[in-house]
């Protein structure tokens, strides 16, 4: 039979079996922390693989944003998107391997080498809107003495700067309209300037003059045959095998709901 110890009638006892008890709840809380570290460096690579990336021009902010979401609602996969010029974007392609998709202008996209595919996505079409107050109807009219500034997006580093360019050339107004042409960033800097009244008119895409709709004047769509065809893909990175994620993203982008928003988006 064994024998009870009794701890109160020996002190040496007691404080030896205090300093385990000690020794035994400091072990198990260690643990449990150790187990919570492998936890999270196991479960964050998967949070990150279900995750997707879109590096975009920041002419199609609003559309790109809208895709997001609907992607978001319909698929429960996480995503985000970074905007910018051509370089830009292609700077953060280079150097981030998760920015698998990019989009914008193919005839911008497609020089860099970088897409293994394009997936189409919309045409882009070129148009002149006016500051709130001022009207017209048709480009001529922007040698009149109403309109002194008006703003063009970057000719060689925005699609729609070098299509407007283009435009006013075909159509014989360069040598008139250039005193007062103000070259800026881009596209949604050109819808700043217009709606801030900064500008008479300036020359955007489609997709801006409807996201600013209700705080600018005349809205003028361009004939296209003043200006090559301007079209609006999904370009994918070569060299990059897909996750899952990613996977989905691009088979919602073929998708019913993402050519919806395009067209709704002047796409």
């Amino acid at each position: 039979m064994l024998n009870a110890v009794n701890y109160e009638e020996s002190p040496a006892n007691l404080n030896q079996y205090r300093a385990l008890r000690s020794s035994r709840r400091l072990f198990a809380r260690n643990l449990l922390g150790l187990a919570s570290m492998v936890t999270m460096l196991v479960a964050t690579p998967v949070r990150a693989a279900e995750s997707v990336l879109v590096a975009a021009m920041g002419g199609y902010r609003k559309p790109v944003l809208e895709l997001i979401e609907a992607f978001r609602k319909e698929t429960g996969t996480e995503a985000q998107a970074a905007f910018g010029h051509i370089k830009q974007i292609e700077t953060q392609a280079r150097q981030n391997r998760e920015v698998v998709f990019l989009i914008g202008d193919k005839s911008l996209l497609e020089p860099t080498g970088l897409f293994s595919s394009f997936e189409r996505l919309g045409t882009g079409r070129l148009v002149l809107v006016t500051s709130k107050g001022k009207s017209l109807s048709s480009l001529d009219e922007l040698k009149n003495t109403a309109f002194k500034r008006v703003a063009i997006p970057h000719r060689t580093r925005t699609v729609f700067g070098g299509a407007a360019d283009e435009c006013v050339k075909r159509l014989h107004l360069a040598d008139a309209l250039a005193p007062k042409l103000l070259e800026v960033e881009g596209v949604p800097q050109v819808g700043s300037y217009i709606t801030s009244g900064e500008v008479d008119a300036g020359f955007v895409n489609k997709t801006e003059a409807l996201a600013i709709a209700g705080r600018t004047g005349s809205v003028l769509e361009l004939p296209q045959s003043c200006y090559d065809p301007i079209e609006i893909s999904l370009g994918t990175v070569k060299d990059r095998a897909l996750t899952e994620a990613q996977s989905r993203f691009q088979a919602f982008m073929q998708g019913d709901t993402a050519r919806r928003i395009m067209t709704a988006n002047g796409l």
